[in-house]
């Protein structure tokens, strides 16, 4: 049984910003677990983008692709023993084998498909050279991103029944769920377009940082150090064209970049997570309920005893 006073986070309403900072610190404080989750996707999903761009020479939409759909069961690990600790279900994220649960397989692979449906959108983008390229465009927005917000929570409302949290009426919890997101649609589009914004700017500087630090302290290059004259101003158009080629197609940038997605990813997935809780303490007065199933179920337990 969930005991309200072994929650390990404040069941207050948040910001968006205060969410991103919620998830920073969770990030910070189980960093080891979490770079040890990463390393587990991320070699195999670089090594991959590496092959495939190295003997293939296949590019940025295809690194991007694999990134897309490998962070999906990363999502669904990191987000599912958040859940159980963040509810105190567990003392934290704990080691790799700790982490996995066979109940989590069917779920991936729901997550997976959820993606799959959303991704038709930017394939049609990326891969046709023609008017399908618009349909892909329009698609992104409707209805593929109705889509990736209204399953969004799927893992949340899965590892929440799992851990007892929700009522013990699951079906009106995930109905319940349903309707807040219909009627609180256009405010979660927007936290999800910020939370995407910060992990891409993010991304794009520690790229950059370690770019430049690779270069300058072990002489290896990866984008900055492949370009001669970099800051001549006499060749700056030759040089971003060369910035724009690599950046596309050099089997180096493509592995670093993709290592880089994924090492920020777990801030997105996390902030996601807790505007879920947000938004069931904000508009649905949760933290209420769950004290009010908590007193029943003791009140219940004396009157057995009894």
């Amino acid at each position: 049984m969930m005991r309200f006073e072994n929650i390990n986070i404040a069941l207050v309403p948040r910001k968006a910003s205060s969410c991103l900072d919620l998830a920073i610190r969770f990030y910070g404080r189980f960093l080891i677990p979490i770079l040890k989750l990463w390393a587990v996707i991320a070699i195999p999903t670089c090594t991959l983008v590496y092959c495939l761009s190295y003997y293939f020479l296949l590019d940025l939409r295809t690194a991007l692709t694999i990134a897309f759909f490998a962070s999906s069961p990363m999502g669904v690990l990191l987000t599912w023993n958040s859940a159980l600790f963040t509810f105190g279900n567990t003392q934290g994220i704990g080691s790799l084998r700790r982490q996995f649960r066979f109940q989590m397989i069917p779920l991936m692979l729901r997550c997976l498909f959820d993606r799959a449906l959303f991704f038709v959108g930017p394939a049609l983008l990326f891969y046709s050279g023609n008017i399908l390229s618009l349909l892909g465009f329009v698609y992104i927005f409707f209805p593929g991103t109705l889509f990736l917000i209204r399953n969004g929570f799927r893992v949340e409302q899965a590892v929440l029944d799992y851990a007892g949290v929700a009522s013990q009426q699951d079906a009106s919890h995930d109905h319940r769920t349903k309707d807040l997101i219909s009627n609180n649609f256009s405010s979660l589009f927007g936290r999800g377009l910020a939370a995407f914004l910060f992990c891409y700017t993010l991304t794009f500087i520690l790229f950059i940082t370690f770019d430049y630090l690779c270069y300058i302290l072990l002489e290896f290059p990866i984008l900055i150090g492949q370009i001669p004259y970099l800051l001549d101003p006499k060749t700056i158009d030759e040089s971003l064209v060369n910035i724009m080629l690599l950046m596309t197609t050099d089997p180096r940038v493509l592995t670093v970049l993709t290592a880089f997605i994924l090492l920020v990813y777990p801030i997105g997935r996390l902030t996601w997570f807790f505007t879920y809780i947000d938004l069931r303490v904000r508009l649905d007065c949760w933290d209420m309920e769950l004290r009010m199933t908590e007193v029943s179920e003791n009140l219940t337990f004396k009157e057995v005893s009894l």
